[in-house]
């Protein structure tokens, strides 16, 4: 397949990006676009056939339910119904953002975007251009991250086209995503109070100053091969690159010691992801910065993106440093422990 490809940072082909963009989902294509979370693969979210184009070029497994995008909250409604009272209090005030609801659906909503479910998944994106396009579609559509299934999400244009060049009709194309990973889950349809699903840009904290929420965010317990997950990322391996990612929590000093011991042992290329202030004292082949420690969000919008460039120098091996747990900082470690081979605590 011959893919087109979009940058929407040139304003002077905007319009006509978007415009050719919108006439391949119109005509039952797929393509890809920019969010602030995370890049997406998008297709009309009645159009059975296309959506199945997703999952070849994917290789996403087929239980693997899809989120709704729309370009306005008020028409969530047209992929789900019952919306409760807490539900339309964050879409209120987290929409557009980084905040995804899970409802029950609407009749009319292929059974393919829902794993078979009786719930569906919907949100409504902050990246401007994400809105313009699904409103020149003149359909929601369904898109989750525009990689192969199990590796990075990508957040970054080239790792966008290494993964969809040749897969898909367009790519749209605008820098680096805003948040870096994807978006928080809340679950709504199980009884009182809301339960994340995903952690994601929109933290507990945010989410419990309106709406009655489970304590805290409980990691799901692997699903057998028999269960149907609620959401994305739920059942299945994700996040991983080629190299073997270590995940690293605790002592500072204890870290980097361990890094730099373990690398003179390694007889592959290494590399490591650590806070700005440590980079310095790192002795692999390749080091990478996780931003400001003090920042969390810095590291969560370079967790992908450093995984990827692990992939990118052919490191056997990379050192991933933890952030703290608070705010986005539950995002950042659902996400490395997915794609962690092993996980030390000092």
């Amino acid at each position: 397949m011959k893919t087109k490809i979009y940058d929407l940072t040139d304003k002077s082909i905007y319009d006509e990006a978007i415009k050719q963009a919108a006439l391949a989902v119109k005509k039952g294509g797929v393509v890809v676009f920019p969010t602030e979370t995370v890049y997406g693969i998008g297709a009309d979210a009645f159009n059975v056939e296309a959506i199945h184009k997703i999952f070849q070029a994917k290789n996403r497994p087929l239980d693997n339910p899809l989120i709704v995008h729309f370009a306005d909250k008020k028409d969530i409604n047209l992929a789900a119904s019952n919306i409760s009272d807490n539900a339309l209090k964050v879409s209120e005030k987290f929409m557009p953002g980084p905040i995804t609801i899970v409802c029950h659906k609407q009749k009319n909503i292929p059974s393919c975007v829902t794993a078979c479910l009786d719930t569906v998944a919907v949100r409504v994106p902050m990246r401007e251009s994400a809105r313009d396009l699904i409103r020149a579609c003149q359909t929601p559509l369904v898109a989750p991250s525009a990689n192969i299934s199990g590796k990075p999400s990508p957040t970054a244009p080239e790792h966008v086209i290494e993964d969809m060049n040749g897969k898909v009709d367009v790519i749209l194309i605008e820098g680096r995503c805003d948040v870096g990973l994807e978006s928080t889950v809340v679950d709504f349809t199980s009884g009182e109070k809301a339960r994340i699903l995903r952690p994601g840009g929109v933290t507990p904290e945010q989410l419990k100053q309106i709406i009655l929420l489970e304590d805290s965010y409980k990691p799901v317990k692997q699903l057998s091969v028999n269960e149907t997950p609620k959401a994305p990322g739920m059942k299945y391996k994700h996040y991983k690159p080629n190299a073997k990612v270590v995940c690293l929590m605790g002592d500072e000093k204890k870290i980097v010691d361990y890094i730099n011991n373990r690398t003179a042992l390694e007889n592959n290329l290494t590399a490591a992801a650590v806070f700005e202030h440590l980079k310095e004292k790192i002795s692999c082949d390749y080091v990478f910065s996780l931003g400001n420690k003090d920042i969390p969000q810095e590291a969560g919008n370079l967790l992908f993106y450093n995984l990827r460039k692990a992939d990118e120098v052919h490191a056997g091996i990379i050192f991933v440093m933890c952030t703290d747990y608070k705010g986005i900082g539950l995002a950042y470690h659902n996400r490395l422990e997915k794609a962690s081979d092993e996980i030390i605590t000092f």
